[in-house]
């Protein structure tokens, strides 16, 4: 198959060994596949990257950084076929997918941090059959590529007991962060304030609904504009601040910004050691929550938000390229300011980005 690899810390476009569904597995072709923030530090920090998965014992997104590396996890496809054992949705039909498989040994790997399960910057896709959702007619089928990313925020707000009246802080306001904020009012939350320095998704947040967007690179504290909004009347559950940005420095911040009793989401993932000073958040009773799983339930809603147009997934995508583009594409989204989400599409030419639907 044809696919873009990642070899030196660059992707190189050529063949592939066509990847093989083995028991319990389906094999899909590749519509769109969304580039991660996780991907971004996979590539730029490959070692630490690497580090944190053996420190951890987390065996998911361990790889071989000399073999090639078909990355992309936030992927949308039609069903090719299954292997032995194997049921879903019939051949032919749009899907979404969590990116888990389990190789011969039965070990979970995350497709696209794997060396045997190649993601989405190829052409074709092995992941486990149970976990394949159809798409509904109504949504694009790459436009719901994004179920993926929002779904992470989604998620993680679900682990919190954020509901109506619940002061709300989002840093970062990249998919995830924005999937937290549709989720935190959706909970009915507020004063929800959203922060990022870039004004394409700050603009991305208030249509959403924040109820304040804040830019950080101006010296305004998201944390006080949020609790000056609440006011001092009681409110029935502490703030809740949710940390989408991967940045070192940023969490320790917060334990100095948040009010008492506050719970802190750490989604971001920082790829380097970081200093905090627990007793500040101790003194205060805050709440510091690191966050990769949630409940799975919540990929599937919101591929429903999505289909139904709660969330326009749409206005979202900023670029597309093909295989040939991601060196760009990567390169691009380092800044923010000028991108939300790229999606990968395999049959697009060229080595640019180009306009959604272009």
């Amino acid at each position: 198959m044809r696919a873009a690899a990642l070899v030196a810390g660059r992707f190189a476009v050529g063949e592939q060994p066509d990847p093989v569904p083995g028991p319990g597995q389906a094999l899909v072709a590749t519509e769109a596949c969304g580039i991660c923030g996780s991907d971004l530090s996979a590539v730029a920090h490959t070692a630490e990257f690497l580090r944190a998965s053996r420190d951890s014992g987390t065996t998911g997104f361990l790889f071989d950084p000399a073999r090639p590396l078909v990355m992309g996890h936030e992927f949308s496809g039609r069903v090719l076929g299954y292997g032995p054992g194997a049921r879903g949705p019939a051949p032919g039909t749009g899907v979404v997918a969590l990116p888990w498989a389990l190789d011969a040994g039965g070990v979970v790997r995350t497709v696209g941090y794997s060396n045997a399960f190649p993601g989405g910057f190829g052409e074709r896709i092995v992941v486990q059959a149970e976990a394949l959702l159809p798409v509904p007619d109504s949504l694009d089928l790459a436009l719901a590529a994004l179920t993926e990313p929002l779904a992470v925020g989604f998620g993680n707000i679900a682990r919190t007991e954020a509901g109506p009246g619940t002061p709300a802080v989002v840093v970062g306001c990249g998919p995830v962060g924005l999937g937290a904020v549709a989720a935190l009012l959706e909970r009915g939350a507020g004063p929800v304030v959203a922060s990022d320095p870039s004004a394409l998704r700050r603009a991305a947040a208030a249509r959403l609904g924040a109820h304040a967007v804040v830019d950080p690179s101006g010296g305004e504290d998201p944390v006080a504009h949020c609790a000056a909004l609440a006011g001092t009347r009681p409110r029935p559950r502490p703030m809740v601040v949710v940390n989408c940005v991967g940045l070192p420095g940023v969490l320790n911040r917060l334990l100095h910004t948040v009010p008492r009793g506050a719970e802190i989401l750490q989604i971001g993932g920082v790829m380097t050691d970081d200093v905090i000073r627990p007793v500040v958040g101790i003194y205060k009773d805050v709440t510091v929550r690191m966050c990769l799983t949630y409940p799975p339930r919540e990929f599937g809603a919101t591929l429903d938000r999505l289909a139904d147009g709660r969330i326009d997934a749409a206005a979202l995508v900023t670029g597309e390229a093909g295989f040939g583009g991601l060196d760009e594409a990567f390169a691009s989204l380092r800044r923010p300011e000028r991108h939300i989400k790229v999606l990968i599409r395999p049959g697009l030419p060229g080595v640019g980005l180009l306009p959604p639907g272009a």
